[in-house]
């Protein structure tokens, strides 16, 4: 009985945990070479992963329903799988950077493997904008990184991917922390697939509530 016990009390915590939506803005002072926010004005929507063969057709569509223009950054394994969705969101007008060609944390990687994953997806691309795995980058590959890019991270997390955050505490955490400037953060795989087309036209009705634009973050070569 007092094995069960603990066992019930770990998954409670588990399911329990706090989750950190918003990113202090302490880590923008650490990571000052790395873009956390954009324009006051506005808020950006990203996602990452894909191109995904169901929910990439589905998010462009309510893009293009919405006017709205995004950031993707995804992966160079997924690229080619589906080049047709990389050169759709570039015909209508979102920017694409790169996730990587494999989603491995720079943490698991050498330098000289970090580096394979990274010219690979961004040659693919062809973007100067890069989001880290998992946000995950040593020192030397995150000079690597800023040398041949932009560093884009976020300051809003959606746990979109976490089914142990509930659908509505999502859209609760949005109503009450998003403001201008936010880069937004949500995925095209999996674990998203059965809540996306419920979270993104939510987020949308939101931000609108909020009277703030729509932007996509731009990175010339």
């Amino acid at each position: 009985m007092q094995c069960y016990l603990i066992m019930v009390s770990k998954v409670k915590t588990l399911q329990t945990k706090p989750r950190l939506f918003k990113i202090p803005i302490v880590a923008a002072w650490i990571f000052p070479r790395r873009l956390w926010y954009g324009a006051s004005q506005n808020v950006y929507l990203s996602f990452d992963d894909g191109p995904h063969p169901e929910i990439t057709p589905w998010l462009l569509d309510e893009l293009k329903r919405n006017n709205i223009k995004a950031t993707f950054f995804w992966q160079g394994n997924q690229i080619e799988k589906h080049p047709e969705l990389l050169q759709r969101a570039k015909n209508e007008g979102h920017s694409v950077g790169h996730h990587g060609y494999e989603h491995k944390s720079g943490k698991s990687l050498n330098f000289d493997a970090f580096k394979i994953n990274f010219d690979q997806s961004n040659q693919l691309v062809d973007s100067k904008l890069y989001r880290p795995p998992y946000g995950d980058l040593k020192s030397s590959q995150a000079r690597y990184a800023a040398k041949n890019g932009k560093i884009v991270m976020w300051n809003w997390m959606s746990y979109d991917f976490d089914s142990t955050v509930s659908i509505e505490q999502i859209i609760q955490k949005a109503k009450t922390q998003i403001k201008g400037g936010d880069i937004l953060v949500f995925h095209e795989n999996e674990k998203t697939n059965h809540r996306i087309k419920e979270i993104i036209p939510a987020i949308i009705k939101v931000i609108r509530d909020k009277e703030l634009n729509f932007a996509r973050i731009e990175k010339k070569r």
